[in-house]
Formats: C-alpha cells, structure tokens, sequence
C-alpha cells in the first residue's frame, strides 16, 4: 500500500468547474477561494462592487471568520491601506513599491497578502500593469502601466448578512434586506450611534471632601451648606487696536483676501487671523493696495511659521516707537512749539485740496480673466521647451542631454 493513498487530498475529487458570475459556496456551506486568475477579472468575478466602508466591513468579517488559512492582521492592514486611498468609483492604484515600505513589510508578503485578498473575492483586477514604456522613445524617461485593483465583496458576505442583491457579478446591486439581515443592521446601526460607555477602573477614581451638614437642633436630616457662588468665567479680551465692530471685521477680512494672494509670504495664513492682525493697519486708513505694497517689501522669511504673529509683533514695534517717551522730571506739559496761525492753516487747505488732483488715487487692478493667464501659461511653457532644444552642447551637463537635443531637433519639422 502506497504511503500517500490515505491522503484525504487524493481521496476527494476535483471540484466541479462552476459557471462565471456565480459565488463559490460547497455544498457544506463552507466557503471556496477564488484560485484561478480568470475568475479574479473585473468582467468575470463573481463578487460585487463595493465602496470604502462595505470593502473593509467585509475584509474584517472574512478575516475573522478563518475564510482563508493565510488570512490574518497583516492582511486587514493591507486592506486598510487600500480603503484609504480607493476613489470615488471604488478603485486604487496598487503603488507596490511605495505600499510595503509605508506598512513596514517586505515585497513579497505585501504580494502573498495582495493575493489572498484576490481569493478572499475582495479584489479584482481592473488593469493590469505592465513595464512598457509609455514614454516616447528618446526622451531618456522610463514609466510603466500601474496596476489598478477595484474594490468588491463576495457573495457570501452578504448572504451572511442578510443582503438582497440584484443582478450577478461586478455589477451587482444592493436592494434591501431580508428579516434577519434587517435585524443585524439596526442593531449595527445602535451599536454605531451609541458606543458603550467607558468605566474607569475603581484606582482612576478620587474622593472629593464633601461639606458636613450643619447639626440645628434635633433632626439630623439638615442640608448641606451652600457652597460659595461659582465665579464667573472670565472671557478673553481682545486688545485696543484689535477690535472692531461686525461691519469693520467683515471690512478686514475683504481687505486680507485682496492681500494675500499679491503677497507670497502671507499665503500660508488663515484668512480671518491675517484679517485680526491687520485691523490696526486698516485703522489707520490704509488701503489694500497700500498694505499690499507695504507688506511686499518687509524683510522676513520666505515662508514663516505664522505670517500673523509677523505682522502683529512689526505693529507692536511701531507703535512703540511711535508714543513719545516720558521725560524724566517732567511734571507738568510744557508747549514744544509756537501753534499755526490762520494764513498757515489756509496755505495746508489749499495744498491738500490740490494733492488729489495732482496724484489721483491708484485703484487696484482687475484680476486678469481665467484665458488671459491660461494664455500666458502656455506662453511661456513653450519658451521654455524652445529654449530647451535650443541648448548648445556647452550648455548640456551630459552626453546623453546632448544627444536628446539632437534627436529633438532631427525631429522637429524645418
């Protein structure tokens, strides 16, 4: 008798092959893995379309319920990985070189567990990658076709669960439940609403002193005394030249969204903390092409941590600067000058309502139209490209660039 007749291996036959579009159930309920390849196709797989929440329900139910021998936590955090990056039609890129180092895992088990979720029936191929370039030849560039895997649960993860599925295969539809699956899903629904509450341990706990009740005569059932009145909560008060109405904050924040895209190094700001700290420069009269201008020539950094906290601490430097010093000894307000007399003050009415014919307001210019700036973009893309091919093998690092100008200009039509 041979060693390996009793093998129960040898003593089941092969499974029947079943019809595509169909889910792999034996005839003991017990679920089968999607093996061949041909069934894991986006046109010939038997589970159906799924988004982000559904996909990861399901990973952690087959999981759980040992669908798969080599199925484990490894395998729900790749499943995880691919949830959080699945787009609006339910499919990801599978980006293997930058997938296993973000898990922290080695290529090949990153690929074992990639295939278990294919016979688990949680994924299926949508394109294939493939290494053609797909760069044109002679541009000294290599990319190649990505792998993109589309989102799906099996059958029998909603047979488990109570689903009504209309239709077979990828293009299946959820429609309703039955009596037991809707049961699973309100209780679900409550279990998702209210989490159980978290007890401490009886160590996390203190006793607090409590007052004792004052003994008045012979009852013992008197009150506690009354506690002091809580004190009121002191509320944050916003400096002087901070504050403004209703009217002049929405002032300030029209006057930061002119401003801030003119200045590059207030753009990592938030628009209504660039509008607090420029309400004392709007105070001023300001204009937001003056505060634009202003603001363009300040010596900081290129990208500073918090543009806000800039601009307030350059207002806390002027205005310092600006309140004349206390002299020592001086008890009393002495006159510093001789004041105008009327001919003087005549002379500065007339300069004044000269000023504005002589240098009229400068009115901020329009924002150019969306096909202006497009127009521009490609302007100036193209000058860039002619001024590339236009290099002179002084110009080029290397060989190779040189021979890339060479073979531009042999193409390019005369």
């Amino acid at each position: 008798m041979m060693q390996h007749a009793r093998a129960p291996v040898h003593a089941v036959g092969a499974l029947p092959c079943l019809p595509r579009g169909q889910h792999r159930i034996s005839t003991n309920n017990r679920y089968i893995p999607v093996r061949d390849h041909a069934d894991q196709e986006i046109g010939t797989t038997a589970s159906r379309r799924t988004r982000r929440g559904d996909f990861l329900r399901a990973a952690t139910w087959a999981i759980t319920q040992r669908l798969h021998p080599k199925a484990g936590n490894t395998t729900l955090r790749v499943a995880r990985d691919l949830a959080a990056r699945l787009n609006a039609d339910g499919h990801v890129a599978y980006c293997r070189d930058t997938t296993f180092k973000r898990l922290g895992i080695s290529r090949r088990t990153l690929e074992r567990h990639i295939a278990v979720l294919r016979e688990l029936g949680l994924l299926v191929w949508a394109v294939h990658g493939t290494r053609t370039n797909t760069r044109p030849a002679g541009s000294g560039e290599w990319a190649g076709t990505a792998t993109i895997y589309a989102a799906v649960v099996p059958r029998a993860w909603d047979d488990a669960l109570g689903h009504r599925v209309s239709g077979h295969g990828y293009h299946a539809r959820h429609i309703g439940f039955t009596d037991y699956g809707r049961q699973m899903a309100i209780a679900d629904a409550r279990r998702r609403t209210h989490p159980a509450r978290r007890r401490d341990t009886p160590s996390c706990k203190t006793n607090h002193p409590r007052p004792t009740a004052e003994m008045r005569g012979k009852k013992n059932n008197t009150s506690a005394p009354r506690g002091t009145r809580s004190r009121p909560r002191r509320q944050h008060e916003v400096p002087e030249p901070y504050r403004a109405s209703p009217g002049q904050a929405a002032h300030a924040v029209s006057v930061a969204a002119w401003v801030r895209p003119r200045v590059p190094w207030t753009q990592g700001e938030g628009l209504r903390r660039l509008a607090f700290a420029l309400r004392p420069w709007i105070a001023t009269g300001l204009s937001a092409a003056d505060l634009a201008a202003d603001l363009s020539v300040w010596r900081v950094l290129r990208r500073p941590a918090s543009p806000a906290s800039v601009i307030m601490a350059r207002w806390s430097e002027t205005a310092g600067h600006d309140e004349p010093a206390a002299e020592p000894g001086g008890g009393e307000d002495t006159p510093c000058g001789v004041p105008p007399n009327a001919a003087f003050r005549a002379a500065v009415d007339t300069v004044r309502s000269r000023l504005p014919s002589l240098s009229p307001p400068i009115e901020p210019e329009p924002d150019p139209p969306g096909f202006v700036i497009r127009d521009r973009i490609l302007a100036s893309l193209a000058e860039a490209d002619w001024a590339r091919r236009a290099r002179t093998a002084e110009q080029c690092l290397t060989f190779a660039e040189w021979e890339a100008v060479c073979d531009a200009a042999e193409r390019s039509p005369l």
